[in-house]
């Protein structure tokens, strides 16, 4: 499932509820990881290959993924990394709680230097990520994400759509 909206991906509870860390995570690498060019593509701002800020392979072998002919790399495990920024790893508890269990999956061609998609996904168990709560993230919904402060982008939805000034 790809998803093209906001709305789509506050659906999904994607990151929520608190402790957990992932909207923080999408929110850091749609401004500090990618730049979407005038053709829509997604060139890094981050080498992937070279482990900045935690990336590491990701191999795909419970096919959680479609087969590409690309490397697929994950970021997010507050385990092992702390070079994330600390809006992104401040609610890490260090315990088997929700705290760490969002990660991003890219796509990278690492010849052209750009993300081909990107992925959002949870854990399911220790090892395993969950193939229900895994969603790709179109390049539409990451520029909408750039174009948020990351209070905008945190912000619970509110059910009106618009103020009564009395």
């Amino acid at each position: 499932i790809t998803l093209y909206k906001l709305s789509e991906l506050r659906e999904t509870k994607y990151g929520q509820p608190r402790p957990r860390h992932g909207l923080n995570l999408l929110w850091w690498f749609a401004h500090d990881c990618v730049h979407i060019d005038f053709n829509g593509r997604m060139t890094a701002q981050c080498n992937p290959t070279n482990g900045d800020f935690g990336f590491h392979r990701f191999h795909n072998r419970d096919r959680l993924l479609p087969y590409i002919d690309l490397l697929y790399y994950e970021v997010g495990n507050l385990n092992s990394i702390r070079s994330l920024p600390d809006y992104v790893t401040k609610s890490y508890t260090g315990q088997s709680d929700n705290s760490n269990k969002d990660r991003i999956i890219v796509s990278f061609d690492s010849r052209r230097k750009t993300f081909e998609n990107v992925y959002v996904t949870q854990h399911s168990d220790r090892t395993r990520f969950d193939q229900n709560h895994t969603y790709r993230i179109s390049t539409e919904l990451i520029k909408d994400i750039q174009d948020l402060s990351r209070e905008e982008f945190l912000r619970e939805p509110t059910n009106c759509s618009e103020h009564i000034f009395i």
